[in-house]
């Protein structure tokens, strides 16, 4: 069980400045910022805010407080160095979604044990809630440790379709969290920690030469009886080939969060299934590659990344490639036809 008393935030309020509210105006804990939640002033400025306009949403949201949510600042959040650290708190602002969606998430999150507060965001189309965890998050590395673990987080919260509307600027020490009234305003003091662990995140180490990425090659080097399996082969090697080359342009800070990119090849690979060992293979090299060497790659923890990315890529429809399957100008073409056939 958590003790939610142990959480500081510094609190914001500056109706001219909004978001760019730098001095703290006080420092409160969890207690507080439940009563603040439920304050008239915030109840007042959210039913305004959900009655307004686009525009006008936008400008009474700067009236409503917001604190910063991983600990707390003095003077200013200007500097990153947090006078205190919550690191055990997950701040999850998930934004972007459907009427639906708002109350399947809040469901989702309300059902779990590690939920210590759910609320809906200002404007009603996103999910703000508290998790608290069973393993630490490094003050000095958390946006770039919460944003390398984004994937792994929402699985085990049993957010996975919703992954990509997880807003990973919130992960940032500075980043406000607005207060807004949720008449539904979801507390657990009891709840528990998350059960999870961590991939620790380390500073890409600088390479000092360019990197030669090999592409493959698996459409030449194979004999075929059927002009569809030259076909189908032609279009996993010029996929899996540009993601290689995306790794090899990969900037330094882009590129352990980029590892996750190689789902869209390995979702594929149940059409072509002879082709999995070769095409992981020559992925992993790349990623390996963006580090220098796989030895430099492993201290950086690209083998668990890319293993956990690899084997928990969800099956996933290919318009393109059923109509490669379903096309039948190739069940009348010979082989050689077929390889000299423009758009192959």
């Amino acid at each position: 069980m958590v003790r939610s008393n142990i959480l500081k935030f510094s609190l914001f309020y500056d109706v001219n400045k909004g978001i760019f509210a730098n001095e703290p105006v006080q420092e409160i804990d969890f207690n507080r910022l439940v009563e603040i939640y439920n304050s008239e002033l915030v109840q007042d400025i959210t039913k305004k805010i959900k009655e307004a306009d686009e525009p006008t949403k936008k400008i009474l949201k700067k009236q409503l407080p917001f604190i910063t949510p991983f600990g707390t600042f003095n003077p200013t959040r200007q500097n990153i160095n947090l006078t205190s650290f919550n690191s055990i708190l997950l701040c999850l602002d998930i934004d972007g979604l459907k009427e639906n969606e708002v109350q399947l998430v809040k469901f989702i999150l309300t059902s779990h044990y590690a939920t210590l507060l759910c609320a809906v965001s200002p404007r009603g189309r996103g999910i703000k809630a508290f998790v608290m965890l069973n393993d630490y998050v490094p003050q000095t590395t958390c946006y770039n440790t919460l944003k390398l673990n984004k994937h792994h987080i929402a699985e085990t919260l049993g957010l996975s379709q919703f992954v990509n509307k997880i807003d990973e600027s919130q992960f940032k020490p500075t980043q406000p969290w607005f207060i807004s009234y949720d008449p539904e305003l979801y507390i657990n003091r009891e709840c528990g920690n998350l059960v999870i662990n961590l991939i620790p995140y380390q500073q890409p180490i600088a390479i000092s030469e360019p990197v030669n990425f090999n592409l493959i090659n698996i459409a030449e080097q194979s004999s075929y009886k059927e002009p569809i399996d030259y076909r189908l082969n032609k279009y996993f090697e010029t996929a899996t080939n540009s993601l290689i080359k995306f790794f090899a342009c990969c900037s330094e800070g882009n590129r352990h969060s980029s590892i996750i990119k190689v789902q869209s090849i390995a979702s594929w690979l149940h059409y072509a299934p002879q082709l999995e060992s070769e095409i992981k293979s020559k992925l992993y090299n790349a990623c390996c590659l963006m580090y220098g060497n796989e030895k430099q790659a492993i201290e950086n923890n690209v083998h668990k990344s890319f293993e956990r990315a690899w084997n928990t890529a969800p099956i996933k429809q290919n318009i393109t490639i059923e109509g490669i399957l379903d096309d039948p100008k190739y069940r009348n073409m010979s082989i050689n036809q077929a390889i000299n056939s423009k758009g192959l």
